[in-house]
């Protein structure tokens, strides 16, 4: 008898953290969506520049080129995901007590696996920024105001800068390392945004499945 309530406590436990988790994943899910947001106005901004160097004429003027330029800052943000429920899982051995095993196998490859190779891009895309920023100094500055707004008629939760001064050497259309880091930038974010649309769809499957466990031992 005593192992029979210590078994349904163990089930309790489990329906409960997994109905957190869900809750948990679809936070994760609005976060995940505002990075990818936020990554694609990066990635059209590399796109126009890249396509601008590339020309041979019809060149943007030169205060809409430092406008997109300056927007590649937001180049390296990243998704931190929430590990706190899936950890409880593991440590109460909640995990074990899932009786789907295709959703044991989704959470451990998600969060063990499918997470880690994502977050490896981060220190990659912030590295590229930075030494990147420093390294074309010579062809390019742009000086920021301290001043943010937010654009009323954008949907992204993204703080718009003036910008106050800039420098573009002679010799920036005849840089290839400019090219090569407007390069990197897209190649860099579009392998970061399939990860992302990877955890994207793993997620999906994790609050289906596990719908279904909950409903199923209710």
């Amino acid at each position: 008898m005593d192992s029979y309530r210590e078994t349904l406590s163990d089930i309790d436990l489990k329906n409960k953290l997994l109905k957190q988790l869900i809750v948990t994943i679809e936070e994760d899910i609005n976060q995940l969506q505002v990075v990818k947001e936020k990554l694609d106005f990066c990635l059209d901004a590399s796109e126009i520049l890249l396509t601008d160097h590339l020309s041979t004429s019809d060149k943007i003027k030169k205060d809409t080129l430092v406008k997109y330029y300056s927007d590649l800052r937001y180049m390296n943000l990243s998704f931190f995901p929430q590990y706190g429920v899936y950890n409880q899982l593991l440590s109460s051995n909640g995990l074990e007590n899932i009786e789907d095993e295709i959703l044991r196998d989704k959470l451990v490859y998600t969060y063990e696996n499918l997470m880690k190779r994502t977050a490896a891009a981060d220190p990659i895309l912030d590295e590229i920024r930075w030494k990147s920023f420093m390294s074309l100094s010579q062809q390019i500055v742009v000086i920021s105001s301290r001043e943010e707004h937010i654009d009323p008629n954008s949907n992204l939760p993204l703080f718009s800068h003036k910008v106050d001064q800039y420098f573009i050497s002679e010799n920036y259309y005849k840089s290839k390392e400019i090219l090569s880091f407007y390069n990197q930038v897209m190649v860099y974010i579009n392998q970061y945004k399939s990860g992302l649309a990877n955890i994207l769809i793993a997620y999906e499957d994790i609050v289906a499945l596990a719908q279904v466990e909950v409903g199923s031992n209710d």
